[in-house]
């Protein structure tokens, strides 16, 4: 075997551990002004297409069972390191995230922006701030 052919095998699980070191998860949180609880909604594979263009075949996320008339707090959209792979051996034709919906803390009462799905035209408010730690 040539010297530069082992050199290079030699030198491929050091470039494979740097891909993986340097590599980032795709993290959004959206957050609005209600306080959370401790209720939380989770869709854990929601399966978008062409590098998230075409939105999740099975979205919207119904949020009405868990949350009720209290409203949604936040909403977390995340690629875990296994969605990552699959995006990436796709080449982005396929692109799956999870997504966490954190209640608001509610009286039982409706409010103005409590969306009953995640999809909703509205669901989030155009004034909600991001979090301090939004660049997780």
């Amino acid at each position: 075997m040539p010297r530069s052919l082992r050199q290079l095998l030699k030198m491929i699980p050091l470039l494979l551990s740097l891909c993986v070191l340097f590599s980032g998860c795709m993290k959004t949180r959206i957050v609005t002004d209600q306080a959370p609880s401790n209720q939380q909604a989770e869709l854990p594979w929601a399966h978008g297409f062409v590098y998230g263009l075409v939105p999740p075949i099975n979205a919207p996320l119904d949020t009405e069972s868990t949350c009720g008339g209290a409203g949604v707090s936040e909403v977390y959209f995340r690629q875990t390191f296994i969605q990552g792979i699959a995006q990436g051996l796709t080449s982005s034709l396929y692109s799956p995230q999870r997504f966490t919906v954190t209640c608001a803390q509610g009286d039982g009462m409706t409010s103005v922006h409590s969306p009953s799905s995640l999809f909703e035209e509205g669901a989030v408010r155009s004034d909600a701030s991001p979090s301090p730690d939004a660049t997780e």
